[in-house]
């Protein structure tokens, strides 16, 4: 019996490109702690043996997917019988002058190999002060935002002090051979069968909705996108600009203007990109940039598959009304997708049907939008490595053909910290993530909340 891939695993894998892999970074600093050594330097390499021992107790970080030949079915989920965790962690050091934040957009931007466990971790030193920083990339294919969240945190300690779980060593089962995936492909096809003729001749409507859902999605993207002056090639360098935010004072002003947390962050970053365009000189009145927010339907077994096609509405110049705005858009698409509960991951059609239309309504897609934008929830309380605490984490979301920036925010402890990924080429990014924090300033003043200063930056 094999653990074959769902389609919401699957879509992350069609969609990929070289320069644009659906893989998600995730950037830690951590104060030295523990790996402090004697002349003040940090001991990486003790790092990176802390992390690739740790990395054996996470059985996700043990599997790989297994890509399947004609006859085989679908591609499946195997534990790696070549796993070596050090071979997945390595060590550099930053060069002086590079900033850590595009150092690891890029990096996260670099291809994982597709025949081994879909992880990589790098331990990098060079940071000013007795700091270092890990940044782990995992493919979308084995987790979205939220499932990654939780790799990492099975990674590092909730207090300071705990002790390392000792994983006694396994030897794990070769993989399976082309005839006896074969035969497992013969007795899901006997199995399948079985099931249609207990149900008789009534389909299951799943396949149906999930349909819909995807035509809803693309009914989103009609007409074109609005010209702008950012670049739509994406190579394989990036540019982060990050945005720090104190989270309780953020929670506040939610709760004083009656809107989410999301809301807030999606007129911050209107406000950022109204800034931003109106410095390039650039028509503004009007415009409405199209962003993709993900949006779960209560499916806790799979990926998010849904979305939300936010119209920003950028052109207009009073920030209160951009928020209201903003705010009847997504509480009604929210009750529409919680209604039809169904996403894209619903759509039942074969491989080799779902691959092509799926990647079709992707470009379609892409070029209609300016942006991608995700936040997650982390963990509310500090987390450790060993004694050396994670002083402030930071997403990276990956970016999709043709689509020229993507947002992601996470909360840790006390902090949303917001970044904005874009090309290498877009190099006045520092205007937009200047704008997205006044934006966020301008939203707690409307919320008659004394302003805090940003928190101090972590890298």
């Amino acid at each position: 019996m094999v653990t074959r891939l769902r389609l919401d695993e699957l879509m992350s894998a069609w969609v990929s490109g070289p320069d644009t892999p659906m893989q998600i970074g995730l950037l830690g600093v951590f104060d030295a702690g523990p790996f402090r050594r004697a002349d003040g330097l940090v001991d990486l390499a003790r790092v990176r043996a802390e992390l690739a021992q740790r990395a054996t107790r996470v059985a996700g970080l043990r599997k790989r997917v297994v890509w399947t030949r004609l006859g085989e079915g679908r591609a499946f989920w195997a534990e790696d019988p070549a796993f070596v965790p050090p071979a997945h962690v390595e060590v550099t050091t930053l060069p002086t002058g590079t900033d850590l934040p595009s150092w690891a957009a890029t990096r996260s931007a670099t291809p994982l190999p597709p025949d081994r466990p879909l992880w990589r971790a790098d331990v990098v030193g060079g940071l000013p002060g007795e700091r270092f920083a890990v940044l782990l990339v995992v493919s979308h294919v084995l987790a979205d935002g939220a499932a990654g969240i939780a790799l990492l945190g099975s990674l590092l300690d909730q207090q300071p002090e705990a002790a390392t779980p000792v994983v006694p060593p396994t030897t794990p089962p070769p993989l399976p051979s082309h005839r006896q995936l074969l035969r497992a492909r013969l007795h899901e096809i006997a199995a399948a069968a079985r099931r249609r003729c207990r149900r008789g001749v009534r389909r299951p409507r799943g396949g149906r909705r999930g349909l819909t859902q995807v035509r809803a999605a693309l009914a989103e993207f009609a007409g074109p996108e609005p010209v702008t002056s950012l670049p739509r090639h994406i190579g394989p360098g990036r540019r982060l600009g990050v945005v720090p935010v104190p989270l309780p004072e953020l929670l506040r002003t939610g709760h004083a203007l009656g809107v989410t947390v999301n809301d807030l962050l999606l007129a911050a970053v209107a406000t950022g990109l109204r800034e931003y365009l109106t410095a390039r000189g650039e028509d503004v009145p009007g415009l409405v940039l199209r962003a993709t927010v993900p949006a779960t339907t209560g499916h806790a077994d799979r990926q998010v598959g849904s979305m939300l096609v936010v119209g920003l509405p950028v052109g207009e110049p009073d920030a209160a009304r951009r928020l209201a705005l903003i705010h009847e858009i997504t509480t009604r698409d929210k009750a529409r997708l919680q209604a039809a509960g169904t996403d894209v991951a619903d759509l039942r059609l074969p491989a080799p049907l779902a691959r092509p239309f799926l990647r079709r309504a992707r470009r379609f897609g892409s070029r209609r939008l300016t942006l991608a934008v995700t936040d997650v929830t982390g963990p509310s309380t500090p987390l450790w490595l060993a004694g050396a605490r994670l002083v402030a984490a930071a997403p990276i979301a990956p970016m999709s053909a043709g689509v020229p920036l993507s947002v992601a925010a996470l909360s840790y402890a006390d902090e949303l910290l917001v970044t904005i990924d874009a090309d290498a080429a877009l190099t006045d990014l520092d205007v937009l993530t200047e704008g997205t924090a006044r934006g966020f300033t301008d939203l707690r003043e409307r919320a008659g909340l004394a302003t805090e200063p940003a928190p101090a930056r972590a890298w």
